[in-house]
């Protein structure tokens, strides 16, 4: 089901592409030479961040602010920025609140502008094209995740991680093949000699011995396999050589079961081993811990909601289950991202900006971005009032830019982008503190202990109600 490709999303991706390609026309450009544009701002970290000042002013400054001023030089106009009122929205959200102005809805807003277009760049949805006007593309990127980082993985039961189950099931049967075959060559030698190993003379005397049972002889040869493979040592003395090929293999696989058990229990220990990374839509939507927030209005919220089929229904039945995991407000979405609980599919430069952002607020790695997703990539383009005769003009120039690489450049330096270089790189195989060794690292081995403690108990409870059964049926008896 996941691998279903998503037809619906893939038509209406060439539908708005065949939009950017037949509104791009070069033919009847327009003079822009002494005009003035009354452009909409609005606060969009990390692309565009507006600081406000005094007595109603403000500045403005990012990748989109560039973009006009380089136009203003290339094509000689003017422009003024037109601040959106903070009622409205609170009212009706920040985007919606910049379209509707825009539109010059008068029952709505506030500000008495004949407003132009918007300075910042927006995805360009069926509904917006309808509604504006716009440009060429002025920002394509990849999608990656901005999500939590990944903790360490419980060391409940770190003595047990090492080995994969079948290798204990091997290590089991063949602890009791061993001691079967060991209690078997001894009932056998006992059958037909009674040999006892003079220390004193290194001579061997053939007299009469107390046979032991075969459950105490399966106990000892337990007990000293036990001892060697717990690196405890002992000794299992007998003369026969079958007897002692079979305890010195024994001990050469005892050995080499104990290096490779020890030195991964080690390497857990100094190395603490992550829970593993989400790094595509089928791992996000099999996790558990961790859960997608979509914005309703860009490709990867488009693809998602209106899929029919594959992964992205999956992810848009789930989001549809929790519907205040679909947002509209790009801030309201930030707010639920920092929770620590979501994982949200968005420009790789956002990712970066966010993880960067909560490292300087937290002063650690929280969040993590994700390798670039197998999406369709984002295009951005600046929106303009519906019947602009300037469009065209604006697409050639911007066009221009794109071509030369300012956009990247301008988007790569923004200083509302922190860097957090040491949550960006991949962690690799490390000891990752010289600290000593914390109580948490060695849970498994006090819940063994625990466990043994409790056996012990309960064995003697047992002894003790047995023996005095046993004493209750003699003087019964008597």
């Amino acid at each position: 089901m996941f691998l279903a490709r998503p037809t619906h999303f893939t038509t209406i991706t060439i539908i708005v592409g065949l939009l950017l390609i037949t509104n791009v026309n070069f033919t009847t450009e327009a003079n822009l030479s002494g005009l003035h544009f009354n452009l909409i701002v609005f606060h969009s970290p990390p692309f565009d961040v507006l600081i406000p000042g005094p007595n109603g002013t403000f500045t403005y400054t990012g990748s989109s602010v560039n973009i006009y001023k380089w136009l203003k030089e290339r094509l000689n106009f003017t422009y003024s920025m037109v601040l959106l009122n903070e009622t409205l929205i609170k009212k009706m959200g920040t985007h919606d609140a910049a379209f509707n102005l825009l539109q010059n809805d008068n029952t709505l807003t506030v500000v008495s502008q004949n407003c132009d277009g918007i300075i910042n760049a927006f995805y360009l949805t069926m509904d917006r094209a309808e509604r504006f006007d716009y440009t060429a593309s002025a920002w394509s990127e990849g999608f990656s995740f901005a999500m939590p980082r990944p903790g360490e993985e419980s060391r409940l039961f770190a003595f047990v991680g090492p080995f994969q189950p079948r290798v204990w099931i091997s290590i089991f049967i063949s602890l009791i093949f061993v001691v079967g075959t060991m209690t078997f060559l001894t009932w056998f030698y006992n059958r037909r000699w009674n040999i006892v190993d003079s220390e004193s003379n290194n001579q061997s005397s053939l007299v009469p011995l107390i046979p032991k049972s075969n459950y105490t002889l399966l106990g000892s040869h337990m007990i000293y396999l036990i001892n060697t493979i717990t690196n405890q040592g002992g000794r299992e003395a007998y003369s026969r050589t079958s007897f002692r090929v079979l305890t010195g293999i024994w001990v050469l696989c005892a050995t080499v079961l104990i290096n490779s058990y020890t030195g991964i229990v080690t390497s857990s220990l100094t190395t603490p081993k992550l829970k593993p990374s989400i790094n595509t839509l089928e791992e996000l939507a099999a996790s558990k811990e961790i859960k997608i927030v979509i914005r309703s209005d860009i490709s990867t919220g488009v693809q998602i909601l209106q899929a029919k089929s594959g992964i992205y229904k999956v992810l848009g039945d789930q989001v549809r289950s929790e519907p205040d995991r679909i947002f509209s407000d790009p801030f309201k979405l930030q707010a639920k991202l920092e929770t620590g609980h979501f994982a949200y599919p968005f420009l790789n430069s956002f990712s970066i900006a966010f993880v960067g952002s909560q490292y300087k607020k937290d002063k650690k790695c929280r969040f993590k971005v994700s390798k670039i997703l197998p999406l369709s990539h984002g295009h951005y383009s600046l929106l303009f009032k519906k019947g602009s005769l300037y469009t065209k003009t604006f697409s050639k120039g911007i066009l221009e830019i794109w071509e030369a690489g300012l956009v990247r450049f301008w988007v790569k330096n923004l200083p509302t982008i922190p860097k957090a270089d040491e949550c960006l790189t991949e962690n690799k195989r490390k000891v990752s503190r010289l600290v000593p060794i914390q109580l948490s690292d060695l849970t498994s081995a006090f819940l063994i202990l625990g466990i043994g403690i409790g056996l012990a108990t309960l064995v003697f409870l047992l002894e003790t109600i047995y023996s005095k059964l046993q004493r209750y049926k003699r003087r019964t008896k008597k």
